[in-house]
């Protein structure tokens, strides 16, 4: 073809299709190849580039060619489309080449520039274009391979054999050498033609939009380098800008390489402003816009944070453009750009330049500021980057303390997730503290201390006048030099000067470190409180930080791990683990230093006994118990323990015994053999020295009994005669007259160590109290038992100490009787019984093996003894009675020995006033509660004077006692004291906070257990959400969270709550009342719950007597959560209420209503009805007073008032039924639902809940008793728990006539009971 000729241009297209019009001076599309002829084209066309032509003709004289390959593509075979691609790309080749060699040797004229220019876009078109043919066939290829699993697969082979990362690197990289040259001197002016670049660009990001295309990362360098050169050198930077911007709107995938586009363009090319241009882009976004379009919003944030990480420089000089975000409505902006900025302080703004220090200090202003963002995802997120950049160092420390004070509020923070990193944060802080790795307040204190004296004598050796320069300088610094300095001061005091200096700055960092040890003693207070969260995450987080806290010495973090210890009954297993593997980290495996040894890991092991209480005495059993399990404590530390106590090595404290004990005692409940191999020796060492020893000496004996029950019906006991039996029985006669010991205890435990291991410990127990009792009545002795009725004045001069043990001990003498026939002796006849009966079954079983042909008889002979089979099912029954009839009539009453001392505790029970000693008084009615737990006889006879006594003694810890009792009382025998349930209520308000607490923790146990009827006092509970005392507030909280737990157990008794407490007589003030219901409100989070209550509070106007009733409803209404159901229930029974709505109040607070219901309901009409029909009310209510109340309703159906239907017969006699079925028992139950249900299995059927139609009998407002308040501590000095005494010794107590309340009996009945 020659060049002259070539007088068009080629343009390009829209579409393909305009190449198909013909226009004056364009090129077009003379002829469309047909299919059959494609081939031979293709290979002239191959001929044609093999020959090198030097203009790249080929383009322009098989243009049509492969426009028809175009086209046609579909329809192609695959050698086809490869034959078209590989001519293509080698024709780009070759002239790229041609090119080269004109640019640099030759000068093009303009007929030339023509016609290389018209090849050089035409080759441009046919690349992108094949490009976009391979592409969309592989794309619908790829959807067939997805569709079909099988022959989809083996088209996907077939169609890619062609195409693949492989031709897709050929054709980028011949567009990548070809836009290397310098291809604007082909046009005319010298500037590329932007329809050029776009062509070229265009291509590039259609592969990026291809999921395939971005798994290969050399590919995806072709792209970016293409694409960088288009913006390095053809003024592609806006386009790119924008449609980068676009992309990321449209596809999740392209963050990541399009940040790798932008790090090419920086580190290859040198193009920095593209970073820049793209982050402006995204920050020109309306904010409303990036909350409403989420998931563009994501793609922008994770875009820009890749950016942000590998080219901070660049993003630092766009960042203001993205500080307006920060007060923007997306919280996912607002974590992108403040994660940016706390990438720009750790890594750009990290030396000590001056700008840098001013830009630095302004980001951290506000990151910090974000720390109390109003999203929780902001909150976190920025104490995460804080977090991030204390590791890395980057805080200034100047900042480091107000820094921390900001993070320590977020402890406390309602989203746990905050809470989490807020610790997070604090243990990172703690570990890259630059102060010390040793943080002992008294040490620092100390060494404080001295150092200031030093600086104190340092500055008074000094000159006058050079302590005035000194102070001069520290005021005003000059700038004079060191030179300067030396000629005004003579050398030595040069040298005394710098000295000073260094200690000042000594003393400085003292301070400091004072500082912040103080700062985390205060942080450690409120990190142990997170220990009782019932977030598992804060749990965690919170023993963590303990952990480093206790290793850097902080003297407070001690307290915390103790705190800590409870943790081990976690039923959350990651809890456990993390507080065992803590113990083990502190105690037992130290992270640092050498392995202790046994002698190191028993001395850690009696630390942690120290000052505990009772409770963490309870855990760390269970935690040596999981220590020996998971063989962290070896044998030899217990025998380094064992040791310990037998040697008694000279030097050993009486405390370090005591803990040795007790330790052992864990172990061995563990392991009974430790006890049983060495009795004699316990005995030896643990009765020789004070009593504190020998009481735990009995706990540790006691664990000599086997804990499995296989083991302990094998389990030997000692006779009378053993060396124990003496031991004890000396020890407590020698010790009985001696003062200011825990004799209490030690009996206690006596007591019980007898009774698990002697044979018969009822003779020795008797033995022992009549020794005791010559003691303490030696003139009369057993006598004075006899003749208490005729001699009661002798009881006067009794000595009070010998009187109050031996009460003590006749309490838990009888106690432990109880325990022991009740569990011990109760299973050992269990046992016997089952022995007999295998024998008679293994009897019966070789008389039938020997048979052969049966008789008549001999057929009534068998079903005879299996008959006498039958009495083994019974057995249990007929021992159990046995066992209760001997609890009931030989203990405590009859013939027993205890039951002597009956009067005795009923005298000086019912006569304190001869009795002044309180010690005697409490013990005495210790003594009688726990005669009562053996005999309910005995019980019903004295509750009377039980109750007496706790509602008139003047001993706050005899009340605390009496209700403790009284919850083993009605566990025992629920039936006899079911009557008498209001005189426990009662006790909420006593004037003592003791008693209060003792009773809401007694009420917790037993309401919880079903052991106590909820219903008609529950509201005395609610009372105490508004108690003055914290304590009790809490402990109350925690009682209604554990009831919300049950099923409607909440919404059964609301009603009950409103009534009582909005009564204004005897009710709680207005604003006690709305604190209460706010707080009980929270658990009504069920709709069917919250319409009951709605119809139900609806009707309770009607019974109301003052405005205050209505102004408590109506607030109780307005706490509901609405939904249009509900809605519609208040519209229906708008006329219980309408003539309350004149009330200001009242209206405000269905005011509430109304604006809360528009969040839920989606009916406007039914929202415009109802709030039209308040305002009319409202409006009529509050005028002159004229309206009446037939006439406000009149007008009210005039405005389409649909009253509730009238009920049916139907309706009216199954609300009858259920009146008279309410009347009978409980309320209801489950909310009202008046759907049919289909019968469930398995779940006994409860009474229905009242209608709406009941009588006014449920519309009565019962009063209730006002509730002191007091203040006080509140700790018990005595705690009874009964184990085992379930069985024996329950009687039924007939009820009252009067009451209609169901008796409350135990889950655990024996048959005869039930």
């Amino acid at each position: 073809m020659d060049i002259s000729t070539i007088s068009w241009k080629f343009v390009f297209p829209d579409t393909r299709d305009d190449l198909l019009v013909s226009e004056t001076g364009r090129m077009s599309v003379s002829k469309v190849v047909p299919v059959h002829n494609i081939s031979t084209n293709l290979e002239s066309a191959r001929e044609s580039v093999k020959k090198r032509s030097r203009w790249g003709w080929w383009s322009i004289q098989h243009f049509d060619t492969f426009f028809s390959v175009i086209l046609k593509f579909s329809s192609l075979d695959n050698s086809l489309k490869e034959e078209a691609w590989r001519t293509a790309v080698l024709g780009v080749e070759q002239h790229t080449e041609t090119l080269a060699r004109i640019f640099s040797n030759e000068r093009l004229d303009s007929q030339d520039k023509l016609a290389h220019l018209n090849a050089l876009q035409m080759e441009v078109y046919i690349l992108v274009e094949l490009y976009q043919c391979f592409e969309e066939e592989g794309k619908s290829s790829h959807q067939i391979v997805t569709t079909k699993k099988g022959k989809g697969k083996k088209n996907r082979e077939d169609i890619g054999t062609c195409w693949g990362s492989g031709e897709r690197q050929e054709g980028l990289h011949a567009l990548r050498q070809l836009l290397d040259l310098n291809l604007a001197l082909l046009w005319d002016p010298p500037v590329v033609h932007e329809t050029f670049v776009e062509q070229v660009a265009s291509c590039c990001y259609k592969l990026l939009e291809n999921s395939e295309v971005l798994k290969c990362k050399k590919t995806l360098e072709f792209i970016f380098h293409v694409l960088g050169i288009l913006i390095k050198r053809y003024n592609h930077c806006l386009g790119a800008c924008m449609k980068i911007v676009q992309l990321l709107q449209q596809h999740d995938t392209l963050s990541t390489p399009f940040a790798s586009l932008m790090l090419v363009c920086v580190r290859d090319y040198d193009v920095k402003t593209v970073v820049a241009q793209v982050i402006r882009e995204i920050a020109q976004i309306e904010p409303g816009e990036l909350a409403r379009d989420t998931n563009a919003t994501r793609n922008y944030c994770n875009f820009m944070l890749e950016v942000g990480a590998t080219c901070g420089p660049v993003v630092l000089s766009a960042i203001s453009s993205l500080m307006p975000h920060l007060d923007g409505d997306s919280y996912t902006m607002r974590n992108c750009v403040l994660t940016i900025i706390g990438d720009l302080i750790g890594g750009v703004l990290s030396g000590e330049a001056n700008e840098e220090k001013d830009t630095r200090e302004t980001l951290f202003d506000r990151l910090e500021l974000h720390i109390h963002d109003q999203n929780a995802f902001v909150r976190s997120k920025s104490i995460q980057i804080l977090t991030k950049l204390i590791e890395q160092r980057c805080v200034p420390i100047p900042r480091q303390q107000d820094l921390v004070e900001k993070v320590v509020g977020s402890i406390q923070d309602k989203s746990s997730n905050v809470r989490k990193n807020a610790l997070v944060f604090i243990n990172t802080y703690l570990g890259c503290n630059p102060y010390s790795d040793k943080l002992s307040l008294d040490n620092l204190m100390e060494k404080l201390k001295v150092e200031v004296e030093k600086l104190k004598v340092l500055k008074e050796e000094l000159p006058q006048q050079s302590t005035s320069t000194q102070e001069s300088e520290e005021s005003e610094p000059s700038a004079q030099t060191d030179e300067a300095m030396e000629t005004d001061l003579d050398p030595e005091t040069a040298k005394k000067l710098e000295t000073i200096q260094k200690q000042d700055l000594i003393v400085q960092y003292l301070r400091d470190c004072v500082l912040f040890t103080e700062q985390m003693h205060r942080v450690i207070v409120l990190v142990s409180q997170l220990l009782a969260s019932k977030s598992a995450s804060d749990i965690l987080e919170s023993i963590d930080f303990l952990i480093s806290a206790f290793e850097f010495g902080l003297k407070a973090a001690e307290l915390g791990v103790r705190k800590m210890l409870v943790l081990v009954f976690n039923p959350d297993r990651n809890v456990k683990d993390a507080v065992v593997n803590a113990y083990i980290r502190l105690y037992i495996k130290p992270v640092s230093g050498k392995k202790p040894g046994p002698e190191a890991v028993a001395k850690n092991l009696m630390n942690m006994t120290y000052g505990s209480t009772i409770g963490e005495l309870m855990s760390l059993k269970e935690l040596v118990k999981l220590l020996i399990e998971k063989e962290h404590v070896s044998p030899r530390a217990i025998k380094v323990l064992l040791d310990l106590l037998v040697d008694k090595t000279e030097g050993v404290q009486p405390h370090e015994l005591n803990a040795a004990t007790m330790i052992l005692s864990m172990v061995a409940s563990v392991d009974h053999t430790l006890v049983t191999q060495n009795m004699n020796l316990l005995i030896t060492a643990g009765f020789t020295g004070d009593i504190e020893l020998a009481k735990n000496t009995c706990v540790l004996l006691q664990q000599g009994v086997p804990a499995k029950k296989q083991d302990a019906q094998d389990f030997t006991r000692l006779e009378e005669t053993h060396r124990l039996v003496s031991t004890i029985s000396d020890k407590l006669l020698q010790t009985f007259d001696t003062p200011a010991v825990d004799w209490i205890g030690f009996s206690n435990e006596a007591v019980k160590a007898l009774f698990c291991l002697c044979e018969l410990p009822d003779s020795i127990i008797t033995e022992i109290l009549n020794k005791l009792l010559l003691k303490t009545f030696p003139a009369k002795g057993g006598d004075l038992l006899d003749n208490m009725e005729d001699d009661t004045p002798a009881f006067n001069p009794l000595a009070g100490l010998h009187m109050y043990r031996l009460l003590s001990l006749l309490g838990q003498t009888a106690l432990s009787t109880l325990v022991h026939l009740d569990t011990r002796v109760l299973n050992e006849l269990k046992h016997r019984s089952t022995v007999r009966q295998q024998i008679e079954e293994s009897r019966r079983e070789k008389k039938l093996n020997n048979r052969g042909n049966k008789t008549l008889n001999d057929s009534a002979v068998d079903a005879a003894e299996d008959e006498l089979g039958l009495q083994g099912a019974t057995a249990d029954d007929a021992e159990a009675e046995h066992v209760r009839q001997v609890l009931e009539r030989e203990i405590v009453t009859g013939p027993g020995y205890l039951a002597r001392f009956t009067p005795l505790l009923k005298h000086i029970c019912s006569s304190p006033q001869l009795y002044p000693c309180l010690r005697i008084q409490n013990a005495a009615v210790l003594a009688l509660c726990k005669f009562m737990l053996v005999s309910s006889a005995l019980c019903e006879d004295n509750i009377q004077l039980l109750f007496t006594l706790l509602e008139k003694s003047s001993d706050e810890k005899t009340r605390c006692n009496i209700m403790i009792l009284l919850h083993d009382l009605i566990i025992r025998f629920p039936n006899l004291l079911v009557n008498w349930t209001g005189k426990i209520y009662a006790r909420l308000s006593d004037v003592s906070v003791k008693v209060r607490s003792t009773t809401i923790r007694v009420l917790t146990n037993l309401i919880l257990n079903d052991m106590v009827k909820v219903k008609g006092n529950i509201s005395e509970l609610a009372g105490c959400l508004e108690d003055e005392d914290p304590k009790i507030r809490s402990l109350t909280k925690m009682f209604f969270t554990e009831l919300s737990k049950k099923s409607n157990a909440i919404y059964n008794v609301m009603a009950d709550i409103i009534s009582h407490l909005s009564d204004p007589e005897t009710g709680r003030s207005k604003d006690q009342f709305q604190s209460i219901m706010k707080y009980l409100f929270e658990f009504i989070d069920k709709d069917k719950q919250a319409e009951s209550l709605v119809e139900k509070l609806c009707h309770r106007f009607r019974a109301t007597r003052c405005d205050r009733q209505w102004h408590d409803l109506s607030f109780c209404l307005s706490l509901l959560s609405y939904s249009e159901k509900s809605l519609k229930k208040l519209l229906d029974n708008i006329a219980c209420y309408h003539d309350k709505l004149s009330d200001s109040e009242v209206y405000g607070n269905f005011t509430v209503i109304v604006e809360k219901a528009r969040k839920n309901v989606k009916s406007e009409d039914l929202l415009n009805d109802f709030e039209t029909k308040l305002r009319f009310c409202h409006d009529k209510g509050g005028g002159d007073g004229s309206a009446g109340t037939d006439e406000i309703l009149s007008q009210m159906k005039e405005m389409i008032i649909k009253p509730p239907p009238p009920p049916t017969k139907q309706t009216r006699s199954r609300a009858k039924k259920k009146k008279e079925s309410s009347s009978e028992g409980e309320e209801d139950v489950e909310p009202v639902n008046r759907t049919k249900r289909p019968p469930t299995r398995g779940i006994s059927k409860r009474k229905p809940p009242p209608s709406s139609e009941e009588s006014d009998d449920d519309l009565e407002l019962p009063n209730i008793h006002n509730s002191a308040e007091s203040t006080g501590d509140d700790s018990e000095d005595f705690e009874v728990s009964i184990k085992g005494s379930g069985r024996a010794g329950r009687k039924k107590a007939p009820a009252p006539a009067k009451s209609k309340s169901k008796p409350v009996t135990s889950g655990r009945r024996t048959r005869r009971s039930r």
